[in-house]
């Protein structure tokens, strides 16, 4: 888990190799999102990572890895699940309007005790200003310092959360806000995060992947007539953002589909869906509802593996979110069905290995 805007796949490729020099087959590379991280390469369609990043990235992970490798021990992982009703909420709409937002926790228990978890919100770690200039994990950050402890590690990874944001019930735009929310997050977990019951199956199914051709956008959906109804100043700002990144969009002329990789596994009961995008809050819903089993727990983690950009929904209102988006309306839709069919495909093979 890196703490940058996104992972492109050439720096993802590159870790998987050092990787499999380590004995590792497979591994998922994923950003937290934050936007107060170092340049990355990061566009719509995704881009080139610079040279400098890719060489530290893959050193970190090989030295995070050596680490795992190295305190290896028998664990059991399991879900748990809350909702945060002041968190965060849709981004693109003018004014609050409530929302639970759905946090998910994957419990390591080790020895009858919490080892560790992975805390995945599916809200856009960005608190910080847009003319922020410091380093930061912003939101990620927040949740991690509030739920590590010294016996217990903390990684915080980012769900579906194209279209939702702190916009609306932060506070303030500063380390104090981050930790504020950080320690709402916290509190909620509280007396949520217990060690599991009984010691379970870890086996790890490797994951199954999908192939998913998204239609460029078309010009006539890089076109917002007048001010679409956006009334503040900030709000029309963004918009007008948007518009400017569609126009170079368009400009590149770019008409042929664009091919991303959707993958799935198993470990234990949990069923892990990796999306290489910024999908929406609904669609990872869907995907949850639609790869659900008996006895099989869903989270949809998002920025892993590689960067599309805004993977939106067939009924999206036009909106920055669509604007910037390389790809056509629908292509969320592509991609939940895509990860759907994959996690049949997953949960094929652990009938298959009479581990359900």
């Amino acid at each position: 888990m890196a703490d940058l805007v996104c992972v492109n796949s050439d720096v993802v490729e590159r870790i998987r190799a050092s990787a499999r020099g380590m004995g590792i087959d497979s591994c998922w590379v994923a950003a937290t999102h934050t936007h107060s991280g170092p340049e990355a390469g990061c566009s719509p369609g995704g881009a080139p990572s610079p040279p400098e990043l890719s060489e530290r990235l893959e050193s970190a992970a090989m030295r995070a890895t050596s680490a795992a490798l190295a305190d290896e021990r028998d664990a059991t992982l399991h879900t748990s699940r809350v909702r945060i009703s002041d968190l965060a909420s849709r981004r693109h709409l003018p004014e609050l309007r409530a929302i639970d937002i759905p946090v998910d926790v994957l419990v390591v228990s080790s020895e009858g005790q919490v080892a560790g978890m992975i805390v995945i919100s599916p809200v856009h770690p960005t608190v910080l200003p847009y003319d922020n200039h410091s380093a930061s994990a912003d939101l990620s950050g927040g949740i991690r310092r509030a739920l590590r402890t010294p016996t217990r590690w903390v990684v915080a990874a980012t769900g579906p959360a194209g279209d939702i944001s702190t916009r609306h019930t932060r506070r303030g735009r500063d380390e104090h806000e981050i930790d504020r929310l950080g320690a709402l997050v916290a509190d909620r977990l509280r007396g949520r995060v217990l060690p599991a019951d009984a010691p379970g199956s870890m086996t790890l199914i490797p994951p199954v992947s999908a192939s998913v051709r998204l239609a460029a956008k078309q010009p006539a959906e890089a076109v917002i007539p007048g001010d679409g109804g956006v009334t503040s100043g900030r709000s029309l700002s963004v918009l007008e953002q948007g518009r400017r990144i569609a126009r170079d969009l368009m400009a590149r002329d770019h008409s042929h589909p664009y091919e991303i990789e959707v993958q799935v596994l198993a470990l234990g009961a949990v069923t892990l869906v990796a999306v290489p995008g910024e999908l929406f809050l609904e669609l990872g819903e869907r995907i949850r509802a639609g790869a659900a089993a008996p006895g099989i727990d869903v989270v949809v983690l998002g920025y892993a593996n590689g960067y599309l950009g805004y993977l939106p929904s067939r009924d999206t209102p036009t909106s920055y979110e669509t604007l910037v988006s390389p790809v056509a309306k629908g292509s969320g839709e592509l991609v939940v069905a895509a990860a759907i069919d994959a996690a049949a495909e997953l949960m094929n093979r652990r009938r298959g290995d009479d581990r359900i």
